[in-house]
């Protein structure tokens, strides 16, 4: 797991790190200043670029539709986002060679250009790894990950972040009801 400040970057995607920029019912873009550093610790951008309240109000909106749309693996959905946004950032769409990858060149560092990334990356996971965008399972948690598990049951966003805590919780509840059982096995 890999933290920018108080950022959840768990995935290494950045469709789904823009997603857990609200997780748990926290906003964590609640200014235009929280989306310039986000796009910093999300590596979307060296420095903090210039955000307008617009443009905060833009980014929430593809996030809210692509954390829906990854979670219900609606390609459609995703491509009509997709296509919405790449009208609205000036650049060039290319594709490498080597890779057959899409690659975007803004004309400018705007937040429209800097979200590209992220939408290309909708459009990848949507395609090729359908229905393995999952919401952890943790009470409260919310964090959206990508399922690479071979059977598809990953339940949690991290080890680290929430599947020790819930183990734990489990192993306490199985034994705390054991030592009740030997007590009273014990007393009588």
């Amino acid at each position: 797991m890999t933290t920018g400040s108080e950022f959840v970057l768990l995935a290494g995607r950045p469709a789904l790190d823009l997603c857990n920029t609200q997780y748990g019912g926290r906003d964590l873009l609640g200014c235009a200043d929280d989306l310039a550093r986000w796009f910093v610790a999300a590596g979307l951008a060296d420095v903090p670029p210039g955000v307008s309240r617009r443009d905060l109000g833009a980014a929430r909106g593809l996030r809210d539709g692509l954390r829906t749309a990854l979670l219900a693996s609606d390609g459609p959905a995703v491509a009509t986002l997709a296509q919405g946004w790449l009208l609205r950032a000036p650049g060039r769409l290319a594709v490498e060679p080597g890779t057959l990858e899409p690659r975007f060149t803004p004309q400018d560092q705007t937040c429209a250009c800097l979200l590209v990334a992220a939408v290309l990356d909708a459009l990848e996971l949507v395609r090729d790894l359908p229905g393995r965008v999952r919401e952890c399972a943790a009470p409260g948690c919310g964090v959206v990950y990508l399922d690479t598990s071979r059977n598809r049951s990953r339940r949690w966003c991290s080890m680290e972040r929430c599947g020790a805590r819930a183990k734990a919780s489990a192993y306490y509840q199985r034994h705390r009801g054991e030592a009740g059982g030997r007590g009273a096995d014990a007393a009588g």
